[in-house]
C-alpha cells in the first residue's frame, strides 16, 4: 500500500510540473511588453522596413517613441546599398553608431551652431567602429563600399526625432 501512495504521490506531482512548465511557458510566450501590447520578444526580420524617402536606405526602428512608447532612448537598424549617403542633417538629440557591417565615410562638422556648419571633417568607418555625434552638430554617411551594404545600428537620445536637413552653401 505504501509503494502505491508513493507512486501515486510521483504522478501527481510529474502532472503538476509538467502542467505548470506548460502554463509557464505559455505565458512566456504570449508576454507582451507593457508598452502598447507588443511582444516583449521580437524577430527584427519581421519588423517593418522604411526609406523614409532616402534611396538605398532600409531604416527599421528596433525600438521607439512611436511604436514602443519609449521616453528616452530609440534604437534604429539601417543598412545602407553601396554609394548611398544620409541627407546632410542635424537634429535636437544625441546619436551614438555602431558599424556593425560594411565600411564608409562620416562628415561631421562640428562647428554646426551656425547657419552654415562649415568644412566637416572626415572619418573612415568600420565593421566594429562607434562614433557619436553630438545635439546639433551637422553630418553625414555614406556607404563608399562598391560591393558591400553598410549596416549600423543607431540610438538615439530624447525620441521623437526633431530633424533639420542642412542644404550646402554653393559657391559662386
Amino acid at each position: 500500500m505504501e509503494a502505491s501512495r508513493k507512486m501515486a504521490w510521483h504522478w501527481h506531482f510529474l502532472g503538476f510540473f509538467f502542467l505548470s512548465l506548460h502554463v509557464f511557458s505559455a505565458k512566456a510566450k504570449a508576454s507582451q511588453c507593457s508598452i502598447k501590447g507588443l511582444p516583449l520578444v521580437r524577430n527584427i526580420s519581421e519588423l517593418p522596413q522604411d526609406d523614409h524617402g532616402i534611396r538605398g536606405l532600409s531604416h527599421i526602428t528596433v525600438a521607439g517613441s512611436v511604436l514602443h512608447g519609449m521616453k528616452e532612448v530609440e534604437v534604429w537598424l539601417q543598412t545602407f546599398s553601396p554609394g548611398s549617403c544620409t541627407p546632410i542633417r542635424r537634429h535636437s538629440c544625441e546619436e551614438v553608431f555602431i558599424v556593425l557591417k560594411g565600411s564608409g565615410t562620416l562628415y561631421l562638422a562640428s562647428s554646426s551652431h551656425q547657419k552654415h556648419p562649415g568644412k566637416p571633417q572626415e572619418y573612415f568607418i568600420f565593421p566594429n567602429s562607434t562614433f557619436h555625434i553630438p545635439v546639433n552638430d551637422a553630418h553625414q554617411v555614406w556607404n563608399i563600399n562598391e560591393h558591400e551594404d553598410l549596416q549600423v545600428l543607431v540610438i538615439i537620445s530624447r525620441p521623437p526625432v526633431k530633424m533639420y536637413v542642412v542644404t550646402p552653401l554653393l559657391s559662386s
